[in-house]
């Protein structure tokens, strides 16, 4: 799975295409996860950089406020273009404005009729179902918001009923002891594990999944003769509950499409077929130049590690540091597709 994604190529691939360009990352040190039930989720969202450590401690424990979540989610959607500023008194010049300023835009979180956001006020279970429910909305994830019954049912908040469905529903936030408990703090752990589900589906590489792949290689066996064929003009991977495929070329773009449509065991709306700059094999080749430069400008023995990110096609550098230099032949030889990342 690659570390900095907000997508998972899919392992299908993976196994199909020599050379793969999935790689583990590491938290770099956070020393208060190591026996936390959630590590795996804080893990993937410090790799990618979506939260940080102060000091190399995450505090899972502690209750995540309002600018901390929305900070969360604003990295987690990696979207530079300007938004428009609020007008709340309390969040002016703090470190959280731009986050705060994007979320209120893409409607994900809202401020109070006093015209404040309350960026310290710790966030509650209810309240952050609403939140995550608003972040699947904005990114066209869907799922069944069948009703679930708690014993505590009555103490949900109207207002937060149908997130607080939907979440539980897909498997995304649970109560204990068939409570949902909505007027109790979420944690910063608890947070983050529930958002790591959303981006990875919850339920992880289900059945469902793996059975849907199965039948999209099918179609584009037939399309293009071979995998390592698409490997040259697409990309494939999983974005929440949708399977996205991306191609290159228009022709065989408008072919594949055609063939998931007429396929009868595809449902309607689960693959996603799009327009991709960048092939498997492009990010591939694109990751071992970025690479090679690096190295050839700094010193031997220094970190350096190359993701993908699919979404927002991206080849991504991570590094501990870099010289004006060394980013200057970077720039010259892979140019914008080039992000850096120092940690």
């Amino acid at each position: 799975m690659k570390k900095y994604t907000k997508i998972l190529m899919t392992a299908a691939v993976a196994a199909v295409l020599s050379g793969s360009v999935m790689a583990a990352g590491t938290t770099g040190g956070l020393r208060d996860i190591d026996t936390y039930w959630g590590k795996q989720a804080v893990e993937y969202f410090y790799d990618n950089h979506y939260v940080s450590g102060a000091d190399g401690y995450f505090h899972p424990d502690d209750p995540i406020t309002r600018e901390g979540i929305a900070s969360i989610i604003n990295n987690m959607l990696n979207e530079s273009p300007a938004v428009p500023k609020t007008s709340f008194k309390d969040i002016q010049g703090r470190w959280s404005q731009r986050a705060i300023d994007s979320l209120v835009d893409k409607q994900i979180m809202n401020g109070y009729s006093d015209n404040t956001f309350r960026p310290t006020q710790n966030i509650t279970r209810e309240e952050f179902a609403v939140i995550a429910y608003n972040y699947m909305s904005y990114k066209g994830i869907t799922v069944q918001d069948t009703a679930v019954p708690y014993d505590d049912e009555n103490a949900i908040a109207p207002w937060a009923r149908k997130a607080v469905d939907t979440l539980s529903a897909a498997g995304y936030m649970k109560g204990a002891n068939n409570t949902f408990q909505p007027k109790e703090e979420i944690t910063r752990g608890e947070a983050v594990n529930v958002l790591y589900r959303i981006l990875t589906n919850g339920k992880g590489s289900s059945e469902k999944q793996n059975t849907l792949e199965t039948q999209v290689f099918k179609d584009i066996t037939d399309v293009y003769g071979s995998i390592k064929n698409f490997a040259k003009d697409g990309i494939m991977y999983w974005q929440g509950n949708k399977l996205h495929v991306g191609v290159k070329t228009q022709a065989n773009r408008d072919k594949l499409e055609q063939a998931l449509a007429e396929d009868s065991q595809i449902e309607g709306g689960s693959v996603i077929v799009q327009r991709s700059t960048y092939s498997y094999n492009d990010y591939k080749n694109i990751m071992a130049r970025a690479e090679k430069v690096y190295r050839a400008n700094e010193p031997t023995g220094s970190f350096v590690k190359t993701d993908v990110d699919y979404l927002n096609e991206k080849v991504l550098l991570t590094v501990n540091s870099i010289s004006k230099g060394t980013q200057t032949a970077l720039n010259k030889e892979i140019g914008g597709v080039l992000r850096i990342v120092i940690q």
